[in-house]
Formats: structure tokens, C-alpha cells, sequence
């Protein structure tokens, strides 16, 4: 039987749920990372529409529908700094105390080790790909991190 499944990048509102706590603080305080290419909601949306308007133009998984750039925290931390016009300042916690953190502020072990295993697949580039399908799709470039920052974030545009 012919199926589709799609491979959505990884979710830009995760990254703005990561910067919680350093609208604060200004510490964006997390385990090492890897790039990973934050995809906004809307154009993994709109390229769904896309596919399933066009039966049968992918017979399998898709390509990774991605971003165009892959980004570390170091980056979203610039990113997040140039949008709120707060300083926002990378602190690499070490993966022990990062589960202590979390769970001492009420997440589950379960929860807590899951995140560490995301963490660590993106050490290993595991969400470092960018692929032109997505821009493909859309007929245009893929909504940039910047600009989910700046509608998500407050003191950015679009709060």
C-alpha cells in the first residue's frame, strides 16, 4: 500500500520553550548541544497541504523537511539577545546537573532522561541536516528562527 510519511524538522517552539527561564534570568543554562534545524509550525503545516494536495509525490518517507540553517544554542542565545534586546548568555550545564535541575523542579526521571537523550542525539548531529525540500514545497525560503523568536518571545515584535 502507498503511504507518506513526513519527517518534520525539529519544532521551533521548542526552542522558545528552552528559553523560558532565561527571560529571566538572562541565562540560557542547558546541556551541550548540536546544530539542529528549528522548523517553524506553519511551514511544516503548509507543506503538509502541499503533499496532500499531490498524491503520490512521495511514495515513502519524505526527505527531512527542514529549515535552512541548523543552529546551536550558542546561536539562538545571539539570536534571542538581538530580538529581545536583552543579553541572553549560553551556560553549558553538565548533563548531570542539568537532570538534577529538572527534576528537583518537579519533572518526572523519565521526563528528565528523555530530554538528556535529545540533548545528546543532537551532540551526535542526529538533528544537524538541512534540506532544500521544505523551501521546495513552499515555493519560498522557510521561516528563519529569528522570526519565531520574534512573534513567541517577549519584547520581541509580536508581543
Amino acid at each position: 500500500m502507498p503511504f507518506t510519511s513526513l519527517r518534520n524538522g525539529f519544532y521551533a517552539a521548542s526552542a522558545v520553550q528552552f528559553l523560558g527561564h532565561a527571560m529571566q534570568s538572562g541565562q540560557v543554562v542547558l546541556p551541550a548541544d548540536g546544530p539542529v534545524s528549528w522548523t517553524a509550525h506553519a511551514d511544516l503545516a503548509d507543506a503538509a497541504a502541499v503533499v496532500l494536495a499531490d498524491e503520490g509525490r512521495f511514495d515513502g518517507p519524505t526527505p527531512p523537511l527542514t529549515a535552512a540553517q541548523a543552529l546551536t544554542f550558542d546561536d539562538i542565545a545571539g539570536i534571542a539577545t538581538e530580538v529581545t534586546g536583552r543579553t541572553m548568555t549560553r551556560t553549558t550545564a553538565p548533563d548531570d546537573q542539568f537532570r538534577q535541575l529538572l527534576v528537583e523542579g518537579g519533572a518526572p526521571v523519565e521526563v528528565a532522561d528523555q530530554l538528556l537523550g535529545i540533548f545528546a542525539a543532537g551532540r551526535a548531529g542526529e538533528f544537524a541536516a538541512v534540506d532544500p525540500t521544505l523551501a521546495t514545497l513552499l515555493g519560498r525560503e522557510p521561516i528563519a528562527l529569528g522570526t519565531v523568536l520574534r512573534e513567541q518571545l517577549p519584547n520581541g515584535e509580536g508581543r
